[in-house]
C-alpha cells in the first residue's frame, strides 16, 4: 500500500489527484493539507479517514476540527498553518507526497519534503522556478526526487526514461495558445478577468489560468526545465500547439524527436507520478488520430511577450527567477482585482525586472525578501502609473 500526502487538496491539481485516488488500488491517503476552504477539504477527509489533516488558516483549522468531531472522526490530528503543511510534507510513514500548492506560498513546504528525503509528485511550479538552485543542492544530500505533474514536464520525463541525458540536443515545450491566441492586441487590451479565466483546453486554477493567457506560464516552464532536465536555456524552446495533443517533445543529437501524446487530461500524469515507475489503470480513451490534423507554429513573442521574461530571468540567474515569480503572482492579482488591464501585465513586469539586481539565493530567507521585493515592486509601479509610458 503507497501512502500520499497531498498538499494542496482543494485547489485544481489537488481534486484531480484524490479523483485518480478513488479510482486506483494501492493507495492510502494519510494526510491532507489546504490554505482555507475548510468545508471542501471535509468530505475529503471524511472519505479518506487521513491520520493527518492541516490548514494554513487558523480560523478554518478550528472550524475543520469542529466539524469533524461533530461527525464522529475520531483519530485525526488537525494540525494548522504553515508549520503544520510542512510537517505533513516531511511526514515520516509518506511514500510520496503530491505538492500542489501554487505560488510561492508552496516554497517552504516543498523544501520540508525535500530535505525529508521524499519523493514528490511536484505541481507546484512557481516553487521550483523561485528555489531551484536551493533545491538542486538540497535533493543532492537526501536523495529526495521529483516527479513533475506538469503536463509537458511530465512529457518530457517520460521522452527521457531510458535515455542518455548526454544525446539530448534539445526540449520542446508545447503551449496551447490560451484563450487569447486569436485575438489581436487591441482586442486583448479589453478583455477582462471573465474572459481571461475561460481556458479553452485544460481545468486549472485562476492564477495559472491567467498566466495560460498572458504566455507567463510557459516563461516559468522554461526555467522548471532547466532545473528538472539540467538543459541550458538557449536548448528549451517553446511551439504552440493548439490541439493540446502532444504535450512535449524531447529532441536528440542524431536528429530524432521523441513526443508523448495523449488527450488533454490532467489526470494522466497525476497517475504517471503517483504510480511511478509503473503505470495506473486507463483513466482516458486511447488517442485516435485517424483524420485529425495536428498543427504547430512558433509563438508570438508581439503578442505575448512575457514568454520572454522566463529566458530572460533565467539567464540573469540568482534570485531573478523568485523575483519575477513573485511579481507575476503580485501583477495577475492587480488584473483579476480590476485594478490593472490585461495587457498592463507585461509592461509592469518587464519594468520590474529590468531594475532589478539579482543575488545570491543562499537561503529561504534571502528568497522570502526578494519575493515581498517583487510584490511591492509591482505594486509601486502600478501606483506610478509608470507602466503607461
Amino acid at each position: 500500500m503507497r501512502k500520499v500526502v497531498i498538499l494542496g487538496a482543494t485547489g485544481s491539481i489537488g481534486r484531480q489527484c484524490l479523483e485518480v485516488l478513488k479510482d486506483q488500488n494501492g493507495f492510502s491517503v494519510v494526510g491532507l493539507a489546504a490554505d482555507s476552504r475548510w468545508e471542501e477539504l471535509l468530505d475529503a477527509v471524511v472519505r479518506h479517514r487521513p491520520r493527518f489533516v492541516a490548514m494554513v488558516n487558523p480560523e478554518a483549522s478550528r472550524c475543520l476540527a469542529q466539524a469533524l468531531s461533530e461527525r464522529g472522526c475520531s483519530g485525526i490530528q488537525v494540525l494548522q498553518g504553515q508549520e503544520g503543511v510542512s510537517k505533513l510534507a516531511a511526514l515520516e510513514e509518506a511514500d510520496i507526497v503530491v505538492h500542489a500548492i501554487p505560488g510561492f506560498e508552496g516554497l517552504r513546504s516543498l523544501l520540508a519534503a525535500v530535505q525529508a528525503g521524499k519523493t514528490v509528485a511536484f505541481a507546484g511550479k512557481e516553487s521550483l522556478v523561485s528555489a531551484g538552485d536551493l533545491i538542486a543542492r538540497t535533493m543532492e544530500v537526501t536523495g529526495a526526487r521529483l516527479i513533475p505533474v506538469d503536463s509537458e514536464h511530465s512529457a518530457i520525463f517520460q521522452c527521457l526514461a531510458g535515455e542518455d541525458r548526454g544525446d539530448v540536443s534539445g526540449i520542446i515545450l508545447t503551449a496551447s495558445g490560451g484563450p487569447f491566441w486569436d485575438k489581436s492586441l487591441e482586442e486583448m487590451g479589453t478583455v477582462g478577468p471573465a474572459e481571461a479565466l475561460r481556458h479553452p483546453t485544460w481545468r486549472m486554477g485562476p492564477k495559472i489560468t491567467v498566466d495560460s493567457a498572458t504566455f507567463f506560464n510557459k516563461a516559468l516552464e522554461v526555467i522548471e526545465a532547466h532545473y528538472l532536465f539540467g538543459v541550458d536555456y538557449d536548448r528549451v524552446s517553446v511551439l504552440v500547439h493548439r490541439e493540446a495533443i502532444v504535450h512535449s517533445m524531447v529532441v536528440f543529437k542524431d536528429g530524432s524527436v521523441k513526443a508523448l501524446m495523449s488527450y488533454p487530461d490532467m489526470r494522466l500524469p497525476i497517475s504517471y507520478a503517483l504510480n511511478y515507475p509503473a503505470r495506473g489503470q486507463a483513466l482516458t480513451s486511447q488517442l485516435d488520430l485517424a483524420g485529425r490534423t495536428l498543427s504547430f507554429s512558433q509563438p508570438d513573442l508581439l503578442r505575448f511577450p512575457c514568454l520572454e521574461l522566463g529566458y530572460r530571468a533565467g539567464r540573469m540567474g540568482g534570485t531573478a527567477p523568485c523575483f519575477i515569480s513573485a511579481a507575476d503572482e503580485e501583477a495577475v492579482r492587480l488584473f483579476l482585482s480590476g485594478v490593472i488591464p490585461f495587457t498592463a501585465i507585461y509592461p509592469v513586469l518587464d519594468l520590474a525586472l529590468s531594475g532589478y539586481a539579482p543575488v545570491s539565493p543562499s537561503s529561504i530567507e534571502t528568497l522570502e525578501r526578494e519575493a515581498r521585493r517583487g510584490k511591492l515592486k509591482v505594486r509601486e509601479i502600478v501606483e506610478s502609473g509608470a507602466w503607461r509610458a
